[in-house]
């Protein structure tokens, strides 16, 4: 009978003391200032490495085999604790002509050469939405003038504004290169 209440004693103090490790979280999605949604672009089937120079390396995408009238689609993604952005999610899109300055520098040594997209071969939207929902929101950049044979372009995509989450350091700006094969 002694063994008994040992045992239920021991099953009360255990269970009254568990209600001591209830507190805040230190880490995780809950966690006091926790980055909560991340928007950022997706990753392609094809990554490359990014920049070595850089704070935050930029991905950088290449698609190939472009012609006038072309598309390039490119997605972004909502990586947050919801699993699917909770709201309609507005993303400001806009180019970065210093991140492709710093990531083309070192680039130039060691691999292809890029050569910066003109303005007038392409355009951009200047905002996408992710839908209440969903995690993917997509977009087209179109190719509106026929680029030269064997030259890789590139041009850098940057989030610029987001109505809800934080912005990704790793994945806020992207590389995106392009090359037309005759």
């Amino acid at each position: 009978m002694k063994k008994i209440y040992n045992y239920l004693i021991l099953c009360v103090s255990v269970f009254l003391m568990s209600s001591c490790l209830k507190s805040k979280e230190i880490i995780g999605p809950e966690a006091p200032n926790s980055a909560g949604a991340i928007i950022e672009f997706a990753n392609p089937a094809v990554i490359a490495s990014g920049s070595a120079s850089l704070t935050v390396p930029n991905a950088r995408y290449e698609f190939l085999s472009l012609k006038t009238g072309g598309k390039v689609h490119i997605d972004v993604n909502y990586a947050g604790t919801a699993g699917t952005a909770p709201t309609d999610i507005n993303v400001g899109l806009t180019t970065d002509a210093d991140a492709l300055t710093n990531h083309l520098s070192p680039a130039q040594a060691n691999r292809t050469s890029y050569v910066p997209l003109p303005s007038n071969f392409y355009s951009l939207p200047a905002s996408v939405t992710i839908p209440a929902g969903q995690k993917l929101a997509g977009f087209d950049i179109n190719i509106t003038d026929q680029f030269a044979a064997n030259t890789t372009y590139a041009v850098a995509l940057k989030i610029s504004s987001a109505s809800s989450g934080t912005i990704s350091r790793n994945f806020g700006t992207i590389i995106v290169a392009l090359r037309r094969i005759p």
